[in-house]
């Protein structure tokens, strides 16, 4: 599994990832509402998770 950040084009900002062993087409990430996830929407999510696993 790949991740990537799209940096050009009407999708920019965006972050996107495949299984490069089956080669399927880029899907974006998404939130638990089903938005596409930004880099700075998965950074804020990721930060949350691991606060509330924190001791």
């Amino acid at each position: 599994m790949t991740g990537w950040l799209v940096v050009t084009g009407p999708h920019r900002g965006e972050l996107r990832g495949r299984d490069c062993a089956t080669n399927p087409p880029f899907e974006p990430y998404v939130d638990a509402e089903g938005n596409r996830h930004t880099f700075r929407s998965r950074y804020l999510e990721w930060l949350e998770e691991r606060e509330r696993r924190a001791p």
